[in-house]
């Protein structure tokens, strides 16, 4: 029988027909799995059922879902293999209250981790909370992008984050993290690193050299730039801005071949930069504004051009608009810095009673000589400080009893009860907003709300003493600052105005070597807005001991060395100096005991307890002062 002329084109369609069929019922034959479409419900419950997720409850296949901005699913194989939910939980006060009280981070984790294909993972925006739950994170080996950004997850970044081998994008920016990053460097794929808006610090996380996009803005990190970044030659952008970085920039950062995007500012960074310091082609935008930096700019920072910007203001160049002085970014008033712990050392221990006695006597031997040390010191420098100072005068009257008066072009403001007078040297205000500046954390007025956030709302646990005005709370700020909090019910109750001039006062007793008070609230009577029933003041955290336990506790700590307890006696001694000569009558009368010495973890001694006189103006207008 003769064949039809089409008989090739049917024969070759019948040979692409089992294929074609074969395609089709593998597509067909593997739906999304049970367990799996089980699991995305599960998610959206574990997460209080978010609008973002809504879809997935009338979606007869998840995978099917269109792609939108709040929701996206994708699936290979019957398995999910991306997913991305953006819900629209601002962050506040009240962040536990955007979940369920029963809501479990590790519950969500152990859920997601039944889906073992999950190449992409993105939940932002939608109230999580709670630690990051390492083992259950490094059950996603498949995990490409991961993106837990503007949530609440606090405590450490997990160290099994670094075992996600196949990882190319870690984003766990705005969160409450803290804590020390663990390296990065194993992570050979990684381009996008974010871990800004957190609290993470101090030591400059590691990382690969693959990465091209590096943020770290608005954390704890501290120290130098490490020389390491300069070789990340695939880097494109780096934001380490708001930090308290310091040291000296490496010039070579600029010159990286790939670099588009550098933002170094609000820092401590300081020194000069090398008049050789080249800027890559690509470089679009340098920012090294706020930070400490001197001398003349590169060529290739002089000005702003249609390829370039470049943000230098708050530095001391010689050469640009909008600089500080040169003394704010002297580093001359700068105390020395303390010589660095040291081991043990020596050969073996003294065994029997001689060595013990021997060690008793040298122990005892080294206590008294310290206090002797220091107590020589601090007579040698109040001496020096009255010679140089006998102009010390009484405090001011208020001006509701005594017309202001002009001296030396001071003007008093108008509405001003008190005045804080500083030396007739100048050099001691220079000195003093130099340490300030480099070494204390910036004063500022805090709400109610950041004062509750900070002791967890005045929790118990928090709470360390209390007595019939005053309670002491430990507590935690949102840029993982460890504070003290001292809530104070004012008896008699005193005006705003009184307490803000007062305020003002304390807001100058800044030093590297006092526990200094960085920041107050005033909380108004409800009845009487008129009148202050409290304040709360909030002052720096220093948990590394007294100079007493460094000095007598040897067997719980290593023991001070001789060059250790010289700086910390003279930091002892620069502290009083400061509070004698920073107002006029200084700051005198106070019990200064070596338990009132507190050494924080580099060894800086800081005084505690300083006398805080009230200023108050009584109904016939005399002046008058109550201890807190």
């Amino acid at each position: 029988m003769a064949r039809s002329p089409s008989s090739p084109k049917a024969a070759a369609l019948l040979l692409l027909l089992p294929l074609l069929l074969c395609a089709g019922t593998a597509t067909l034959a593997q739906p999304l799995s049970s367990s799996q479409a089980k699991a995305l419900l599960r998610v959206r419950r574990l997460l209080g059922y978010p609008p973002a997720l809504e879809p997935l409850r009338r979606a007869p296949d998840p995978c099917a879902l269109p792609p939108a901005p709040s929701l996206a699913v994708a699936c290979e194989g019957g398995q999910v293999t991306a997913l991305s939910v953006r819900g629209d939980r601002d962050p506040d006060a009240a962040w536990r209250a955007a979940l369920p009280p029963t809501f479990s981070a590790d519950a969500l984790f152990t859920t997601l981790a039944r889906l073992p294909a999950l190449a992409r993972l993105s939940l932002v925006g939608l109230g999580a909370w709670g630690p990051l739950p390492g083992a259950k994170l490094r059950r996603l080996q498949a995990l490409q992008q991961l993106n837990l950004s503007s949530n609440y997850f606090y405590g450490a970044v997990p160290g099994d984050l670094a075992r996600l081998y196949s990882l190319q994008s870690l984003v766990l920016s705005r969160n409450r993290l803290n804590g020390s990053v663990p390296s990065l460097a194993g992570l050979q794929f990684l381009e996008d690193l974010d871990l800004s808006h957190n609290r993470l610090g101090p030591a400059f996380p590691e990382v690969g050299k693959a990465v091209a996009r590096l943020v770290l803005a608005d954390n704890n990190f501290t120290g130098k730039i490490p020389a390491g970044v300069s070789a990340l030659g695939q880097l494109q952008y780096l934001d380490v801005s708001g930090n308290r970085l310091q040291g000296w920039i490496p010039s070579s950062i600029f010159a990286l071949p790939a670099l588009r995007y550098i933002n170094l500012s609000r820092n401590r960074l300081a020194g000069q930069l090398p008049a050789t310091t080249a800027c890559a082609d690509a470089l679009a935008f340098v920012d090294v504004s706020a930070n400490l930096l001197t001398g003349a700019r590169p060529a290739c920072m002089r000005g702003n051009s249609s390829a370039r910007t470049v943000l230098v203001a708050g530095n001391c160049f010689a050469d640009a608009k909008q600089q500080r002085a040169s003394t704010y970014c002297s580093p001359g008033a700068l105390a020395a810095v303390l010589p660095p712990p040291q081991g043990n050392g020596g050969g073996g221990q003294g065994r029997g009673k001689g060595g013990e006695i021997g060690m008793i006597l040298a122990i005892a031997g080294s206590v008294v000589g310290g206090a002797l040390l220091i107590a020589l010191v601090m007579v040698v420098v109040l001496r020096r400080a009255r010679m140089q100072h006998p102009e010390v005068s009484v405090l001011p009257k208020s001006p509701a009893a005594t017309p202001a008066k002009k001296a030396d072009g001071w003007k008093a403001p108008a509405k001003a009860t008190q005045k804080i007078i500083t030396p007739a040297d100048k050099r001691h205000a220079s000195q003093a907003a130099r340490v300030n500046t480099l070494e204390v954390p910036a004063y500022r007025v805090y709400t109610l709300e950041e004062v509750k956030e900070a002791t967890d709302n005045f929790s118990s646990s928090n709470l360390i003493k209390t007595s019939p005005h005053a309670q002491h709370y430990n507590g935690q700020l949102q840029d993982g600052s460890r504070v003290l909090v001292r809530c104070l019910r004012l008896k008699p109750k005193y005006s705003p105005q009184n307490l803000v001039q007062y305020m003002e006062i304390i807001s100058k007793l800044r030093h590297r070597h006092l526990v200094c008070i960085i920041g107050h609230c005033i909380l108004s009577d409800q009845e009487n807005p008129n009148i202050a029933s409290s304040v709360y003041l909030i002052s720096e955290s220093v948990t590394n001991g007294s100079l007493r336990s460094h000095l007598t506790e040897w067997r719980k700590r290593e023991m001070l060395k001789w060059p250790q307890r010289v700086s910390a006696a003279i930091g002892v001694a620069r502290g009083i100096q400061f509070l004698h000569n920073v107002t006029a009558p200084g700051i005198v009368n106070n019990d200064l005991n070596i338990e009132n010495i507190l050494l924080d973890k580099t060894l800086t001694s800081k005084i505690n307890d300083f006398n805080l006189p009230v200023i108050s103006t009584s109904k016939n207008g005399k002046v008058s002062s109550n201890d807190w």
